[in-house]
C-alpha cells in the first residue's frame, strides 16, 4: 500500500526553501519528521535510505517526511540557524497555505491543516543548528517550538574536528576538491566547531539557563545517538541530556544510515513517534 507521495522539492521563494525535498503522507496525521544533515552533507544523501524505509514503516504512515538541504560548508552556524528557525517558522505559521502549494490539487489539505509535533532528527553539525534555532525560537516565543523533539546521531555540540569530518566525509577526488573548497572560503565552522569554542559554549549555557527548574522540555534531546568507532565529534553528554545509545561498527557517517539489512537507526525513530 502506498502511504506517502514521491518525493518532490519544495516549492517556494525564500532560501533554503529551494533544498528541502519533502514526502507528503496520503493520509496526513498532522505530524511531520524533519531531517538535518551536518557538515558538507546533503538532504538527502546524508540519511541513506529513510526516504525509502521510511514510508514502510507503519509509525511513519501519516507523517510528512521533511529532508532539510543547507549550505554546511561555507555558511556561518548562526545564520544557518536563523535561517533554519526562519524555515521553522513559515511551515509553522503558514502550514496549509505553504503544504497545498506543493500539493497536487487532488491530495490539498483541508483549512486549518497544522502539524501538532514534529520530530526534528539531526546529524552532527546539524544537531547544533538546531539546538540554536530552537533555543532563540524559545525565547523569541514562538508557541511552535514547544511541538518539536531532537533525535540527535552524532552531534557535535560539544565539538568537532572539521578536518577529520571532512576526510571522513569524502575521498579519493571529491576529497581534494572538499578540501580545496575549505582552503578558498575559509570556513567558519572550522573555528565554530573546535571544543570549547565561544558559539559552543554560549549554546549550552543559556540552554542550561532555559531550562532551569526543568522548563522548556523541547530543548533537551529525546534521543541521542552515538557512533561505536566516534574519531570527529566528542561523545560528551551536552547539558541534561539522557545518556546516549551508540549503535555497534558504526562510524560518525555510517551511524545515521539505515538499509534494509541494517535497520537499528529507523528503530530509534520509531522510538521517538
Amino acid at each position: 500500500m502506498q502511504t506517502h507521495l514521491v518525493a518532490r522539492s519544495f516549492h517556494a521563494t525564500l532560501k533554503p526553501d529551494k533544498d528541502v525535498q519533502v514526502l507528503f503522507a496520503i493520509q496526513p496525521s498532522s505530524k511531520a519528521v524533519l531531517f538535518i544533515h551536518g557538515f558538507s552533507g546533503d538532504a538527502i544523501d546524508t540519511w541513506s535510505e529513510f526516504p525509502l524505509l521510511l514510508p514502510i514503516a507503519n509509525r511513519c504512515h501519516g507523517h510528512d517526511l521533511y529532508f532539510y538541504g543547507y549550505d554546511g560548508l561555507r555558511a556561518d552556524l548562526t545564520s544557518s540557524a536563523a535561517l533554519f528557525r526562519d524555515f521553522l517558522d513559515r511551515l509553522f505559521s503558514r502550514t496549509i497555505e505553504l503544504v497545498n502549494t506543493n500539493l497536487p490539487p487532488a491530495a490539498q489539505r483541508p483549512a486549518g491543516f497544522t502539524y501538532d509535533q514534529m520530530l526534528v532528527v539531526a546529524h552532527s553539525l546539524g544537531a547544533v543548528i538546531t539546538r540554536r534555532a530552537l533555543l532563540d525560537a524559545t525565547r523569541l516565543g514562538r508557541d511552535w517550538a514547544a511541538k518539536i523533539q531532537m533525535l540527535l546521531f552524532a552531534p557535535a555540540h560539544k565539538g568537532a574536528n572539521v578536518a577529520d569530518l571532512a576526510l571522513e566525509a569524502a575521498s579519493g577526488f571529491k576529497f581534494v576538491r572538499l578540501f580545496s573548497a575549505l582552503a578558498r572560503f575559509e570556513s567558519p565552522l572550522i573555528d565554530q566547531l573546535k571544543p570549547g569554542s565561544d558559539i559552543l559554549k554560549s549554546l549550552l549555557e543559556e540552554t542550561q539557563r532555559a531550562r532551569a527548574n526543568d522548563a522548556n522540555p523541547h530543548l533537551k534531546a529525546r534521543k541521542v545517538i552515538i557512533a561505536e568507532y566516534e574519531k570527529i565529534v566528542r561523545n560528551e553528554t551536552f547539558g541534561d541530556d539522557p545518556p546516549p545509545e551508540s549503535i555497534p561498527n558504526t562510524t560518525h557517517t555510517s551511524v545515521c544510515k539505515p538499509r534494509a539489512d541494517f535497520r537499528r537507526p529507523l528503530e530509534f525513530l520509531e522510538e521517538c513517534l
